[in-house]
This record gives C-alpha cells, structure tokens and sequence, in this order.
C-alpha cells in the first residue's frame, strides 16, 4: 500500500511540473499558481494516505482548469497535457480507494480466524476424571 501511495504523490508532483506555463504556452501566473496549490493539495492528502481528500482535491483541480479553459486563460495543449495528468492520478487514487477498502474488508472477514482466542480449531481440554478414594 504504501508504494502505491508513493507512485501517487510522484504521479501529482509530475502534475505539479505541468501546471507551470512554459515558453510557448504563457499563461497567467496566477492562474499557474492556483493550479500548482490545488496539486500540492491532492500531493499532501496523497501523501497522508487519504486518497478519497486526494480524489476531492483532484476534482477541484479538474473543475478550475476547465473553468480557465472555457474562459480563454489556458491554452489548448496545456489544457491536453494537464488533463491526461489529471486522469493518470485519478486512476491511481481510485484504485488506491478500492484498496484500502479490500483491506477494511479483509480485516473484517478475519473475526472468524483460528489464532484469535476465543476462535480456535482445537477441541475443548477434556475434563479431569474424578478420583476414586
């Protein structure tokens, strides 16, 4: 589990770097800035093992680069790039949701396992014979 969540916050720190303008796709640096703070917010909820904060993080950031997109402020190829990034975490972040919810399952399943006490195959210690006196 935990090299998954590794792979993810490499995933948004790779998200991260797109979201800067680079020479010929300028936009305003405002809008780079807001990006790159909604990235470290998915990177940190990563990173603290919450892939379903992850996976909200990354809906806003989805929401904000389609908002700039729609109103001019993001160019065609930068929007391309960033949403291709966007869908590669998400896939990581859902698949990280699923399992940790298989973990929350497997745990539950093992109310039933033999090396809980309480829930062991042996057979009960036969009692003592009464003495004879």
């Amino acid at each position: 589990m935990m090299r998954r969540m590794t792979a993810i916050v490499l995933g948004t720190c790779i998200l991260l770097s797109g979201c800067a303008p680079s020479a010929e796709d300028r936009y305003a640096t405002e809008i780079a800035g807001s990006f790159q703070s909604s990235v470290m917010a998915v990177t940190e909820a990563s990173a603290a093992g919450d892939p379903q904060s992850a996976l909200a993080r990354l809906d806003e950031l989805q929401d904000s680069l389609l908002t700039a997109f729609d109103a001019g402020s993001v160019p065609q190829s930068r929007f391309d790039d960033m949403t291709a990034a966007i869908a590669l975490v998400r896939a990581d972040l859902e698949l990280a949701v699923i399992q940790s919810a298989e973990v929350v399952t497997d745990d539950d399943d093992d109310d039933d396992a033999p090396d809980k006490p309480g829930n062991s195959d042996k057979p009960d210690k036969p009692e003592k014979p009464d003495k004879d006196d």
